[in-house]
């Protein structure tokens, strides 16, 4: 009985294609579009998408209300998990002010709704062979549920 190439090539194909790994999102043009993916992350819970975006070492910070110590601060490897593990398909976003100090760093002022409250963070964003990234936040909560 000869053997078909046809049938031979199905399996091997379809073993290839689950190894792959899943297609990698764009790297972000702009400190906008990086952001645009930081929300995105958000709403679906995609951690990986939240990792693209924030470098793993870079800090994360939070204010307490009326800007009162103590201020905590957190690598992004530390809380990533967190913030998707709780998604929010109603996120939003937006640009409140931009800030380029070169070409390659920008500070943005942004205003994000998530979970029912309103925050304001302070992103400073590098950008790098992979994109923009972000490598440090600062987050005031300024509206609870």
């Amino acid at each position: 009985m000869p053997i078909d190439p046809v049938c031979l090539a199905l399996p091997f194909i379809a073993a290839l294609l689950a190894a792959a790994p899943a297609a990698a999102a764009p790297a972000p043009s702009s400190p906008e579009a990086a952001l645009e993916a930081y929300v995105d992350g958000l709403r679906t819970g995609r951690v990986e998408r939240l990792q693209a975006l924030f470098l793993p070492d870079g800090q994360f910070c939070t204010l307490a209300k009326e800007g009162a110590a103590p201020i905590g601060c957190k690598r992004f490897s530390e809380v990533l998990g967190d913030w998707a593990a709780r998604p929010d398909p109603a996120a939003t976003g937006r640009v409140l002010d931009r800030r380029d100090a070169t070409p390659s760093m920008s500070a943005v002022t942004y205003e994000l709704h998530f979970g029912g409250d309103r925050y304001v963070d302070q992103l400073l964003l590098y950008r790098t062979d992979a994109g923009w990234r972000v490598v440090a936040k600062t987050t005031a909560i300024t509206a609870a549920r």
